[in-house]
């Protein structure tokens, strides 16, 4: 994880993202069994955020209450997480 400058966010790649969106999104009622979250990045960066959810998968959890949870978890990791590219 890298830090980036003034901003303090930490950097991450966007399979981090994912992951931890995905750990995140198990801890809420009827999302335990979701699978997937996918990243994409914002090319117009005026935001505060560089990167969105562009899709996801609940697996055999309630789809609402996902999309639900994730229009919560999503802006509080924006705020934390940029994302980086791998070069």
């Amino acid at each position: 994880m890298l830090i980036s400058s003034g901003m303090n966010k930490l950097s991450l790649t966007q399979e981090d993202i994912e992951r931890l969106l995905v750990v995140n999104l198990q801890t809420f009622p009827n999302c335990e069994k979701a699978v997937e979250v996918v990243v994409i990045p914002l090319e117009d960066c005026r935001n505060a955020a560089n990167w969105t959810v562009q899709k996801f998968n609940c697996g055999s959890s309630d789809g609402d209450a996902c999309d639900r949870a994730l229009q919560h978890i999503v802006p509080s990791f924006q705020r934390v997480y940029n994302l980086v590219r791998k070069h």
